[in-house]
C-alpha cells in the first residue's frame, strides 16, 4: 500500500514537502551539492555527482530563518494586525456610504433639473410669484437662458 492511498493525495503531498523541508534543514554543514544536467535537458541535484558527465559543485549558503528580523523591526502582532484590518474595514464602509451618499443627492438634483427643463419646454408662459403673491411672467430670453442653463445642468448631474 502507498503513502497516498492511506492519506489521500493532498497529505501525501504536504508530508513529501514537510520531509524534504526537513531534510534540507538538517542537511550538515559539510555537505557537498551537485548540480547536473542529464541527457533529456533536465537539471538535477544530489549529494553525489554522477558517474558519468559533467556535474558543477552548488555552494551551500547558510540563510537565517523568516523569524529573525532586525533589531527594532519587529512583526505586528496578530492583534494588531486585526487591528489594522478592522480600520480598514470601517473607513472602506464609510467611503462606500458617502459615495452611495453622494450618488443619491446626485440622482435627485438630476431628477429635479429634468423636470424643471421639461416644465419650461413645454409651456409656452412661464411665470414666478413674486413677493407679494403676484405673478411675474418670465421674458422668452429670460425662458430660453433658464432652458439653457438647467440643460447645462441636467447633462452635468444626470451623466
Amino acid at each position: 500500500m502507498c503513502l497516498e492511498s492511506i492519506l489521500g493525495k493532498s497529505a501525501a503531498m504536504r508530508l513529501g514537502v514537510i520531509a524534504l523541508l526537513t531534510l534540507v534543514a538538517i542537511a550538515p554543514a559539510g555537505a557537498q551539492v551537485y548540480k547536473w544536467v542529464d541527457e533529456k535537458g533536465r537539471t538535477h541535484y544530489g549529494e553525489r555527482p554522477p558517474a558519468a558527465g559533467k556535474s558543477k559543485e552548488v555552494p551551500i549558503r547558510e540563510s537565517t530563518p523568516k523569524g529573525d528580523r532586525a533589531a527594532g523591526a519587529a512583526a505586528p502582532s496578530l492583534k494588531d494586525q486585526e487591528t489594522a484590518f478592522r480600520q480598514r474595514q470601517v473607513k472602506r464602509e464609510e467611503e462606500e456610504a458617502k459615495a452611495a451618499k453622494e450618488s443619491a443627492e446626485r440622482e435627485r438634483q438630476c431628477k429635479n433639473a429634468r423636470s424643471d427643463l421639461a416644465d419650461l419646454q413645454v409651456q409656452r408662459r412661464v411665470f414666478t410669484r413674486n413677493d407679494k403673491g403676484e405673478r411675474e411672467f418670465m421674458s422668452d430670453s429670460e425662458r430660453e437662458s433658464k432652458v439653457a442653463r438647467l440643460q447645462s445642468e441636467v447633462n452635468r448631474l444626470c451623466r
